[in-house]
């Protein structure tokens, strides 16, 4: 039993961690229908510069955070005025031009000799030394980063929830998800509206891995494959559904701490359930769309 709350507790986390990268995908997808890969590109450079911030120039911790997340909203400002806008109605190229900036933003972490000469950087916040244990699990402790991840998750989806049914920009982003044309003759203006959602994502790209890598490395790599993870929750949430994304990344979650550790050793296990998740969504969708073909199928009388 202890074990059981163990892997949940461990799950619940590394799901808080995938479904809040996740978010942001969905949300700019939703709105704009552009697929946003740039979402890692701009978290690891916001990361970068609030480590800069907080490390080398001794700033306090929290505002360092607050300027990153600020250099990330303006960063999506640009993107969206600069490169987003004049492609509209291109969609293919939009969603191209995410990974370009993905790769650009990238590369520029690398260019400050002083951020890459340590190749695995550890992140220390006020947080990381308070630990609380979890009952039932033989004493298994959880640090306030990890707590406030999953707290942030909440918080956020709440807010979100209440942003997009309660109020006037909310109902606006719905309005433009579902017809901008319509919207645009109800008084609403999607150019603004999707700034406003490309400001969000890259804002939210930066809180992600701000709260991300107290619990991981600040390193490249490492946070581009959490974003990979978090496209394929993405993908078994439609790329619509904010609960069902979120749902996803907690199952894949739980299944990670599973295979860590119930099934140990079969370290090849854990990398493929990403790809197990797509491939039975596939199976799914491949089934659902046979039985449909058949149920429109004319009945042929019998004698």
């Amino acid at each position: 039993m202890a074990h059981l709350l163990q892997t949940v507790v461990i799950g619940l986390i590394y799901g808080s961690l995938y479904g809040f990268i996740a978010i942001g995908m969905v949300l700019v997808y939703r709105t704009t229908g552009v697929l946003n890969v740039a979402h890692g590109g701009v978290g690891i450079l916001c990361a970068y510069v609030a480590r800069e911030l907080f490390f080398f120039r001794g700033w306090p911790y929290y505002p360092s955070l607050l300027v990153a997340i600020a250099f990330g909203c303006v960063l999506g400002l640009l993107f969206e005025r600069l490169v987003i806008r004049p492609l509209d109605g291109k969609p293919l190229l939009q969603t191209a031009s995410t990974l370009a900036a993905y790769v650009l933003l990238t590369g520029i972490t690398a260019v400050p000799q002083h951020w890459v000469d340590q190749p695995f950087q550890s992140v220390i916040t006020p947080l990381t030394d308070r630990r609380v244990k979890i009952p039932g699990t033989d004493g298994y402790e959880v640090n306030g980063d990890q707590i406030l991840l999953v707290v942030a998750l909440v918080v956020f989806l709440a807010a979100l929830s209440v942003l997009l049914k309660r109020t006037r920009l909310g109902l606006s982003m719905r309005a433009v998800s579902d017809d901008p044309l319509a919207a645009g003759l109800m008084g609403i203006h999607p150019n603004r509206v999707r700034t406003f959602v490309w400001i969000l994502a890259f804002g939210l790209s930066a809180l992600t891995t701000l709260l991300v890598v107290p619990i991981t490395l600040l390193e490249s790599t490492t946070l581009s494959l959490l974003t990979l993870k978090a496209l394929t929750v993405a993908f078994l949430g439609s790329l619509v559904s904010l609960p069902l994304t979120v749902a996803a990344a907690l199952v894949l979650g739980v299944l990670e701490s599973y295979s860590d550790i119930y099934v140990a050793s079969w370290p090849e296990l854990k990398p493929a359930w990403p790809f197990a998740l797509m491939l039975a969504l596939l199976l799914y969708k491949f089934a659902r769309g046979r039985k449909s073909v058949l149920d429109d199928q004319p009945s042929v009388a019998t004698a």
